[in-house]
């Protein structure tokens, strides 16, 4: 057999089999010697799970700095993670996008629920708009009345109304709960309304949000094995993590250096397997003192939580409901976080 068919034949089977990745590096050397080869076979798509090629309509699309990848579902599987970010009070982030020239993978909004009107409208522009909505509202009853079904009507126009928003939306309800009333009421809540909203609404992911830190090292009380809401379907879960260097808490400056992937990326991962469930970074934060001290630990955090499979890295860009500077507005953060922005995979819905 000719040399081309040979090397055609290889880099087909290696696409189609375990080990896509020496497929791609080979097509890549090949591209480099001015073989006509590459782009032919780069047209091959890997095979999906079970052996069989992927439909072209829905394969995965290399996720590498500035690419872009096809989302389909609720949950992305090829765009890990989603650089996103909220701003200011629920503003538009054109002081994020402009100077990264392109998109926030993923928009965090908030809201109460009697806002429901802004939120459609705010994720049917954020979709407009090539991002992934992450909403969170407060909800218009107590978590007893509605787990006891008194807000089905709220949620399920809720869900109809996100249903006709042309993609995928991620919405939550009652983030970081820890701290705010009787758990249990907030898990039979979510028990009640995940089931409820996704039958409603197939292109909504439901998530819930945590803080993470009391789910891995607080109280008994908040631990996964009391509050994950048992026996229903969650896509996602979501968790407001912060690099506390240089927050003043009691009057003491804060100058310990977390370890965010041993302390939390890791841990979170096995346990998010372990639940079937996908999860990302919902919220998090740096200070500027910590930004003056180590300026690459953005991208490293950035790399850790990619390397730990979450599936969005979310920076909480607002001087409202802060302890400490977590806000952008500091010229030096913003380059960084610009920088991740311009480098980050890019959702393309289908």
């Amino acid at each position: 057999m000719p040399l081309a068919p040979r090397l055609t034949a290889l880099v087909v089977s290696l696409l189609r089999g375990p080990r896509p990745r020496l497929a791609l590096v080979l097509v890549v050397l090949l591209a480099l010697s001015g073989s006509g080869l590459a782009l032919g076979v780069a047209r091959v798509a890997p095979a999906a799970s079970g052996g069989t090629p992927a439909d072209p309509a829905v394969a995965k699309v290399p996720t590498g700095p500035g690419s872009t990848c096809v989302v389909t579902g609720r949950v992305p599987q090829g765009c890990r993670p989603l650089v996103g970010a909220a701003h200011g009070a629920n503003t538009e982030p054109v002081q994020l996008e402009g100077p990264a020239g392109r998109r926030l993978g993923v928009r965090r909004t908030y809201w109460t629920g009697t806002q429901v009107d802004s939120a459609v409208r705010t994720a049917r522009s954020d979709t407009a708009h090539g991002r992934i909505p992450w909403i969170s509202f407060k909800l218009p009853m107590s978590w007893a009345d509605m787990a006891a079904g008194r807000g089905d009507a709220w949620a399920l126009d809720l869900a109809h109304r996100l249903s006709r928003v042309d993609g995928p939306v991620w919405v939550a309800f009652h983030h970081e709960p820890e701290g705010d009333g009787d758990l249990a009421d907030w898990r039979a809540m979510q028990e009640r309304l995940a089931p409820l909203v996704r039958r409603a609404a197939p292109n909504v992911a439901y998530s819930v949000i945590l803080t993470g830190w009391n789910q891995l090292y607080g109280d008994r009380a908040y631990r996964f094995d009391r509050i994950w809401p048992r026996g229903v379907k969650i896509d996602i879960a979501g968790f407001d993590l912060y690099n506390e260097y240089g927050v003043t808490k009691n009057g003491r400056y804060d100058t310990r250096w977390p370890c965010m992937a041993c302390q939390f990326y890791r841990p979170l991962q096995r346990w998010a397997r372990s639940q079937g469930v996908a999860w990302g970074i919902a919220e998090f934060g740096w200070t500027d003192d910590a930004a003056r001290r180590r300026p690459h630990w953005l991208r490293t955090t950035y790399r850790e939580v990619r390397k730990a499979g979450g599936i969005a890295f979310t920076y909480f860009d607002t001087p409202y409901n802060s302890i400490a500077s977590w806000d952008l507005s500091e010229p030096g953060k913003q380059r960084l976080f610009t920088h991740l922005v311009r480098r980050g995979p890019r959702p393309v819905t289908r």
